[in-house]
């Protein structure tokens, strides 16, 4: 397995924090939401045109068939063009360096030069095979995106190490400055290497709806709102369909 040097000897204090780099392949939110849009338009045809067809072929059927049929080939067909797409992406590669108080990070010829005391939150979300990574500071908010799971191709498992890596490094400087969000929703909080929300001290810790939420009632708050959607989803089909 991929092991970074540096999560073995990551820094005491930010005067430690000199000239450290981390490279790895991953997408910016901006380009991660690109590919989900271009996904939305091939998804929709194929799925309007599964459900046409088995209308025109199969008129005695009932409708949830063709509907599953058809959300599992949107799935399977949706993984394969994303794939596709992710490899005509060019310059995937985030770079990293720390130098004493400052993050530069480099991803697709722009450069963010980040004094770390102006940091105000980090969250470093994700499970296995995903890594969502986001620094904000008062002016600028970068989101990091390394994945390789057939939704997120867009890394291998040598790149969420070095994100890993990179996170560990920066450990003993956010336990030092930043408290750690308690966020009661999530099922396993240690599912990646430092899984949390770190807010700088001195800013306000603020706690959404779904925040204050336990994990059962999240789970019964989104599939009510799936079972809402599916409902009108269906109604609308077999108004058009199956009238």
């Amino acid at each position: 397995m991929y092991i970074c040097n540096e999560t073995l000897n990551h820094p005491q204090n930010i005067s430690d924090m000199n000239n450290k780099e981390f490279r790895f392949q991953g997408l910016d939110a901006k380009t991660e939401l690109k590919l989900a849009l271009m996904l939305i338009f091939p998804s929709l045809m194929i799925m309007l045109g599964i459900l046409y067809g088995s209308h025109l072929l199969f008129p005695k059927i009932s409708f949830l068939l063709p509907l599953l049929f058809g959300v599992t080939t949107v799935v399977g067909i949706s993984i394969i063009i994303l794939k596709q797409l992710t490899n005509l992406v060019r310059e995937k590669e985030w770079i990293i360096n720390i130098d004493d108080n400052f993050l530069n990070l480099k991803f697709r010829g722009i450069n963010h030069h980040i004094q770390l005391s102006d940091i105000k939150i980090i969250k470093n979300l994700g499970n296995i095979g995903l890594r969502y990574l986001t620094i904000k500071t008062k002016s600028n908010v970068i989101k990091i995106r390394v994945g390789n799971t057939g939704l997120a191709p867009f890394s291998k498992q040598k790149d969420i190490d070095e994100l890993d890596a990179f996170v560990q490094y920066l450990k003993p400087y956010i336990d030092k400055h930043f408290n750690e969000k308690v966020l009661k929703n999530i099922v396993q909080p240690n599912i990646i290497p430092n899984f949390g929300v770190y807010v700088a001290k001195g800013e306000k810790v603020k706690y959404s709806i779904i925040n204050r939420m336990k994990p059962w009632q999240v789970v019964v708050f989104i599939l009510g709102i799936l079972v809402l959607i599916m409902i009108i989803f269906v109604n609308i089909m077999e108004y058009i369909f199956f009238k």
